[in-house]
């Protein structure tokens, strides 16, 4: 899968996740969309963004360059999906 698809496939998750958790909760104050929103961009944008620089810095390299050095601009958007999935197992 590319990074691109493999970020498309993180945002609309990641979203959707979010939202079902923060409208189905009980809470909807504004501290809570905030807090949200924090988790999100740990979990997801700044993972993507990472991936982004990762993918720019191999695109400079000489080729042939090894599939598993390829597909290292994945591993940050993995991560951040990981750290999702943990943080919603961690809700009451």
């Amino acid at each position: 899968m590319k990074p691109s698809a493999m970020a498309a496939w993180n945002v609309m998750g990641a979203v959707a996740l979010a939202s079902a958790f923060y409208w189905f909760g009980p809470d909807h104050t504004l501290w809570s969309l905030a807090k949200w929103a924090v988790f999100f961009f740990a979990g997801l944008v700044q993972p993507m963004r990472w991936s982004g620089q990762v993918e720019a810095e191999l695109a400079r390299l000489t080729p042939p360059v090894s599939p598993g050095l390829r597909r290292a601009a994945l591993y940050p958007v993995q991560v951040g999906l990981m750290m999702l999935c943990a943080g919603l197992l961690l809700l009451p």
